[in-house]
This record gives structure tokens, C-alpha cells and sequence, in this order.
């Protein structure tokens, strides 16, 4: 497997992964502290979705791989930058 597929599925799951367990908190702990790192997720969910008539199911189904995306794109940028960095 080369070092960007490799890279790329190590994002994945770790920015799924942090989605989940944010996401879990947050519906735990009702924090809105959690609530920030997931904003962007709970915006798309309330725009397909509806303000209120949006349920727990919804948020998970649509909310989850949205942040989950937004994590792993950020975590593979930052893999790229410190993995080149090792080789230089």
C-alpha cells in the first residue's frame, strides 16, 4: 500500500472515529462545548432535515459522516505535512 492510500484510510478512521465519540458526547453531556467541533455537521443535518423535525437518527445518519469528513481531510493534510517532513 503506498504512503497516501495509507495515509488517506488512517484519516478516515480516526476523523470517524473523533466524529463518533463527539458526537456521543455531546448528546450525553447535552455540553455546548461539545456542540462547536460539530456545528458544521449539525447545519447540513438542519438544512436537509428541517430545525425541528430533525431526530437523533437523523443527526447520526447525516451529521456523523459530514464531520467525519471534515476531521479526515484535516487529519490527512496534517499526516502529508508531518510524513514529508519525517523524509526531508
Amino acid at each position: 500500500m503506498s504512503k497516501p492510500t495509507k495515509q488517506l484510510w488512517i484519516a478516515i478512521a480516526i476523523g470517524f472515529a473523533i466524529s463518533a465519540v463527539l458526537f456521543n458526547a455531546v448528546y450525553a453531556t447535552n455540553s455546548s462545548f461539545l456542540t462547536i467541533p460539530q456545528l458544521i455537521g449539525f447545519f447540513v443535518c438542519m438544512l436537509l432535515r428541517g430545525v425541528h423535525s430533525a431526530t437523533k437518527t437523523d443527526y447520526a445518519l447525516i451529521a456523523l459522516p459530514v464531520n467525519a469528513a471534515i476531521y479526515a481531510a484535516i487529519i490527512f493534510i496534517l499526516l502529508r505535512v508531518i510524513w514529508r517532513a519525517k523524509s526531508n
